[in-house]
């Protein structure tokens, strides 16, 4: 099972920063215990930070950007204006789509103080509902009474709570108003730290479930995100010494921090509920933190709307404990339609199977079918197989992108495909995060092919660039300069595109392909102006 993290604005990716540190230590410890568990957690988790300021993802690895709305904000912010938010993720949504397509689920964290938070998490919750993907949304809703944000700020992150509500999609709310006390005043650093643990730790819990599904039900999980509401998440730590049970008082103490995770919006009892227990130790311990739980449910609700869903995850490093995904019970909804992958980690019914099996066969039979027949299933006629054809090359990466059959059988083979090529839509391919998996897809012929479509197109202007203090050409720096100018460095859009061709070619192809581009000279009465408007945001000056 793939899991995608992905934070929105800089707010959330502070907070996917923790969350990243947190999980990469966990992995290091499961390595030196169980090394192929930890690959394939190291596998299935995948983090991105999508924000419409490069600035404020210098430190982050290229890989795992994904910057928005380049025509929009320049890639210098969203202006504390969600609304620019909200055009730069629509200029960008095939990207973001694209991205989503490989997971089944995605956890989007925001915060709702700015602007690319407030105006792009509930557009982003909505882009994965739409792809049939179990969203889990953490919104942070800033404080107006501790002069966090100004009213219009505040009143706008509330707007973004009824969106939710509106949209029946459930979300952890984290309120910051609950990070302030009279009664123990800390720093602010301490505070977010506070705030940041109970949600990392939740998570960490919950990646271990969610990466191996054999350990709750799918169907149970469509039925835990079902309906409006809000989601609460708690861990509380366990840690007993070697082959022994945790006392019933660590128990308590680690069942309550798990229950009460009080900077979570949650007014309503604890309906359907995931309750993740992990340790070494005695069932009778298991039992003991479950009947805690329990017993906390009912006092909220007499009627007995608590419904845990167990999992009990192994091999997973310390610390040990109990994570919990509480659901408020807003009443009874129809379970939410998610495309699990069709894997042997998830058995589905026999006739959707032999469905799954004479799809797979019909697309790997005939590339060419225009319009393969319906597959009769269980004596009904079910849905024909998806199209065959690709009328252009990104259709076609898409189609790879999406693991579609058809689509990996003419990427193999580009020597007798007849799909065109043009420059411009390949330059937009290959400044996409995605298309780097499509391209490891692709056959020698194809990656042949693109690279001379490229070559063609040439000449590209010889660009005139800083490098540190000296001013140098584009034709005589390497793609390592290139990608420092590109990621350092404020350009004109016209500018940039070359440069991310370059380096793209270079990332791709390797260095020597870069030299097979002609080089137009810059006109001498362009020449000051442009090295003056590049030098002017180099932050090295």
């Amino acid at each position: 099972m793939k899991i995608l993290l992905a934070s929105s604005g800089g707010g959330g990716g502070n907070i996917l920063r923790s969350i990243k540190t947190l999980f990469r230590q966990d992995v290091a410890l499961a390595q030196k215990t169980d090394a192929r568990y930890a690959e394939r957690l190291r596998r299935a988790l995948t983090t991105r930070f999508l924000d419409t300021n490069e600035f404020s993802v210098a430190d982050v690895p290229a890989e795992e950007r994904l910057l928005i709305g380049a025509r929009k904000t320049r890639h210098l912010g969203s202006r504390h204006n969600p609304d620019v938010a909200r055009e730069a993720l629509e200029e960008s949504r095939t990207e973001v789509t694209a991205l989503f397509r490989d997971y089944s689920v995605i956890v989007l964290i925001g915060t709702g103080g700015k602007g690319t938070g407030a105006g792009t998490m509930f557009p982003l919750a909505q882009i994965a509902r739409e792809q049939r993907k179990l969203v889990i949304p953490i919104f942070v809703r800033p404080s107006f009474e501790w002069h966090e944000v100004d009213k219009r700020r505040y009143d706008h992150a509330l707007h973004v709570v009824d969106q939710f509500d509106a949209a029946r999609i459930r979300f952890i709310e984290i309120l910051n108003d609950r990070g302030y006390s009279q009664a123990s005043p800390a720093s602010q650093s301490v505070v977010w730290e506070r705030m940041n643990v109970p949600i990392a730790r939740g998570l960490r819990g919950l990646l271990y479930v969610l990466s191996d599904l054999s350990q709750v039900d799918p169907s149970d999980l469509c039925t835990l995100g079902a309906g409006p509401g809000r989601l609460r998440i708690g861990f509380g730590e366990l840690d007993p010494p070697p082959g022994a049970d945790p006392t019933d008082a660590q128990i308590d103490e680690a069942s309550r921090q798990c229950w009460d995770n009080g900077f979570c919006s949650f007014t309503r009892p604890a309906g359907t509920s995931l309750v993740c227990i992990q340790g070494d130790w005695s069932n009778i311990a298991d039992g003991k933190i479950k009947r805690r739980l329990g017993a906390w449910a009912a006092e909220e609700a007499k009627e007995g709307v608590y419904n845990p869903l167990y999992a009990r995850p192994s091999h997973g490093p310390r610390p040990w404990g109990v994570t919990a995904l509480f659901a408020e019970h807003t009443g009874i909804h129809d379970p939410l339609d998610v495309d699990w992958p069709l894997d042997n980690r998830v058995p589905l019914p026999p006739p959707a199977q032999a469905f799954a099996r004479a799809r797979a066969a019909a697309a790997a039979d005939s590339v060419a079918a225009a319009a393969p027949a319906p597959i009769a299933v269980g004596g009904a006629l079910a849905p024909p197989p998806v199209p065959t054809s690709f009328q252009t090359f990104r259709e076609l990466c898409l189609g790879v992108n999406r693991r579609d059959a058809a689509a990996l059988a003419i990427a193999r083979n580009g020597a007798t495909s007849e799909i065109p090529l043009n420059c411009t839509e390949v330059r937009k391919l290959l400044g996409t995060v995605w298309f780097r998996s499509v391209f490891a897809q692709l056959s020698e012929d194809w990656r042949s092919r693109i690279l001379e479509t490229l070559v063609q197109a040439s000449p590209i202007t010889d660009h005139l660039v800083r490098i540190g203090r000296q001013n140098v050409r584009v034709s005589e720096t390497t793609c390592e300069e290139l990608k420092r100018v590109v990621t350092e460095t404020v350009l004109p859009d016209a500018v940039r595109m070359d440069l991310q061709l370059l380096v793209g070619v270079g990332t791709l192809w390797g260095t020597e392909a870069m030299k097979r581009f002609a080089f137009a000279p810059l006109p001498s009465h362009e020449s000051s102006s442009r090295l003056f408007s590049l030098a002017a945001f180099n932050p090295e000056q």
